[in-house]
Parts: structure tokens; C-alpha cells; sequence
């Protein structure tokens, strides 16, 4: 625990030298993207997104899961952005992909948008993100050439792993609940060769409760070779989902074992509330 306090007492005192302001609490936007669909024609979509500025250096990055939004389930990913900025940790940045349309238009994909395959505009438009925090990284985080943290819940994991090998400033990730999509139609494939591919540290939250999840977590060093480290923790009496106080807590702590070196994870003490 001292490791993270005093981690965290370090970046806000650097924060205050150098003139480090929170006024500008948060800032919206939208990239307009398009994608090939499955006749070669080009499929137009947005990616709204929101990101709560700090002068860390660090941006964490977050997937969020199929049909949930950028907020969160509970509006989760405000409350804990909002305290990540306040400690001056890293700017928090989520988004909401597409929600698929249900035409099933393709046999190999489990999920489609207008004609073209939705795993691909996920991970499309999560690189495609991560690409403008890159381009506005000292406005967003105060540094040319920040470190940057991918975290994913549910399927979102499945497109962390997939973007994360395409930028050399990913130095973690952490899966939260990941298996949704793995092994089905094109974001299986995206989801192993780039496992394969990423050389950082990967960081696994699963509930003891979420089988598959569990499973995934086993299996993932065999299958993430490459990698510098592989981390899984299991969280007692918790579900797919994370919900419940208790959980949403230990949901919170998640992210400062992966991207702080908080060892009390899965414990709730110190945790943020997360859900009302």
C-alpha cells in the first residue's frame, strides 16, 4: 500500500510545481470515422468520447463492454475517473463504439453495423482513439510522450489486447471479466495474434463467480508469450459483472494494482464507491 500512496503523494506534488490545474474537469468530443463493410463499401460511424484531463503524464484508456456505454454500468467510469484525476494519477479516457444493429449480415461474425463487421469498427475506432490522445497528449495528460494504460471489461478486453501491440507507449493493460468475443468470428483471430504480439505487462481481474472468465485468466500465460508479465487476481463472491458496494470497490482497486502497484487488490479498503 505504501508503494501506491506515496506514488500517488509524488504525482501530485509534481503536478502543483509545474502549475498543474483540474479546472477543466472533463472534455467531450467525437471522431467520425469509416470503415470498409463486407461489400467494399465504406461505412460511416462515431465514436463519442470523454476524458478528464490531468498533468500526470499517463493515460489509462478504457474499453468498455458490449452494449455498455462510455459512462459505465452505474456511470462506474465517471466516479472513478473523476478520482483518478483528483489524485493527479492519469487522464481517464472511455468511449461508446457503435452499439451493433442485429442484422447478423455476415456468417463468421457474431455482430454487424449497417453492413460491416462491428468487431472490426470496435477495435478500428478504439485505435483510432488512442491515436488522438497520442496527437493531443500534452493538452490531455501535460506530456509529448506519455505512458500509456488500455483497461477492458467483458468483450472491451478482447479489443485491448488486439489494439495494444500496434503502440509502443501501451506499457500495461488490465482485463476486467474478459472472454465475451474470444474465439468468435474475426475478434477471436484479432484477439489471439495479439496476445501473441504484446510485449508489455497484462494485468487479469475476474470474479471467482464468472467461469469463463476465470478460465481465460488461467490459460493467458500460455498464450501471451511475448508479454514482460502476466498478473490474474480472482475476486471472491463476485460475478461477471462486478455489482454490489463491495465489488464496485474492489472494481476500483483493479486499476491502482495494475496501473499504481496497489498490492491490497482484491481487497475493498481504500476502494472508490463506484455505484450509489
Amino acid at each position: 500500500m505504501y508503494h501506491v500512496e506515496s506514488r500517488l503523494r509524488r504525482a501530485k506534488h509534481d503536478f502543483l510545481t509545474r502549475g498543474g490545474d483540474v479546472t477543466k474537469a472533463m472534455e467531450t468530443g467525437t471522431l467520425r470515422l469509416t470503415v470498409t463493410g463486407y461489400r467494399g463499401q465504406s461505412v460511416p460511424y462515431e465514436v463519442p468520447f470523454m476524458a478528464f484531463p490531468t498533468t500526470s503524464g499517463r493515460f489509462i484508456i478504457q474499453a468498455p463492454g458490449t452494449g455498455e456505454v462510455m459512462e459505465g454500468a452505474g456511470n462506474r467510469y465517471v466516479r472513478l475517473a473523476e478520482y483518478l484525476q483528483s489524485q493527479y494519477m492519469a487522464t481517464f479516457v472511455t468511449f461508446t463504439p457503435p452499439m451493433p444493429d442485429g442484422q447478423f449480415d455476415h456468417p463468421d461474425e457474431p455482430y454487424s453495423y449497417r453492413g460491416a463487421s462491428w468487431n472490426r469498427i470496435y477495435v478500428e475506432g478504439m485505435a483510432h482513439l488512442v491515436e488522438h490522445c497520442l496527437e493531443r497528449s500534452e493538452a490531455l495528460c501535460g506530456a509529448k510522450d506519455p505512458e500509456v494504460y488500455l483497461a477492458g471489461f467483458s468483450s472491451g478486453g478482447s479489443v485491448v489486447v488486439t489494439v495494444a501491440p500496434f503502440f509502443a507507449a501501451v506499457k500495461k493493460i488490465l482485463l476486467v471479466s474478459t472472454y465475451d468475443s474470444v474465439g468468435v468470428g474475426s475478434m477471436g483471430w484479432y484477439f489471439l495474434n495479439g496476445l501473441r504480439r504484446y510485449t508489455g505487462e497484462v494485468y487479469v481481474a475476474y470474479g471467482e463467480d464468472d467461469g469463463p472468465a476465470a478460465m481465460l485468466a488461467m490459460t493467458l500465460p500460455a498464450m501471451a508469450r511475448s508479454a514482460s508479465a502476466v498478473h490474474g487476481r480472482g475476486v471472491p463472491h463476485c460475478g461477471h459483472s462486478f455489482a454490489g458496494e463491495a465489488n464496485g470497490r474492489i472494481l476500483s482497486k483493479a486499476y491502482l494494482w495494475a496501473f499504481a502497484g496497489d498490492d491490497s487488490f482484491p481487497s475493498p479498503e481504500g476502494g472508490v464507491p463506484l455505484y450509489e
